[in-house]
């Protein structure tokens, strides 16, 4: 994890393309903060550590009005924000097996988040 800066609010995704609306969801939560100027980590875990994959059918995806994940994911990345995977989750195939098409993402302890969240000033929702 980053350890030079503080977030403010992490967001857990734990919902893959079984759940895509959720999702959504849980990622315009995210853009919505990170373009205010909050300090935004999102994380991986479960079915949502499908998201780390390209070769995702339904990251393109628009649903219900909201951007697809894909775009989602850039404007994340181009306001600072921080997406990591669950090493935990990776670890022990929490989702499918994908190809290596993988992006290249940090990749975060469910320990260490625990003791950021409590030990720190940042807000925590899982979608």
């Amino acid at each position: 994890m980053d350890n030079d800066r503080r977030h403010a609010l992490h967001v857990v995704i734990a919902s893959g393309p079984e759940a895509l609306g959720r999702a959504v969801l849980g990622f315009a939560f995210a853009v919505s903060a990170a373009v205010s100027g909050i300090k935004v980590m999102v994380i991986l875990t479960l079915n949502g550590t499908a998201w780390a994959y390209e070769n995702e059918p339904l990251i393109k995806q628009t649903q219900n009005g909201f951007d697809s994940i894909a775009n989602y994911m850039e404007i994340l990345k181009d306001n600072g924000a921080t997406v990591s995977l669950c090493s935990t989750c990776l670890e022990n195939n929490c989702t499918p097996a994908r190809s290596s098409n993988k992006r290249s993402l940090s990749y975060v302890g469910l320990t260490e988040l625990a003791i950021r969240s409590v030990n720190g000033p940042a807000q925590t929702v899982i979608f």
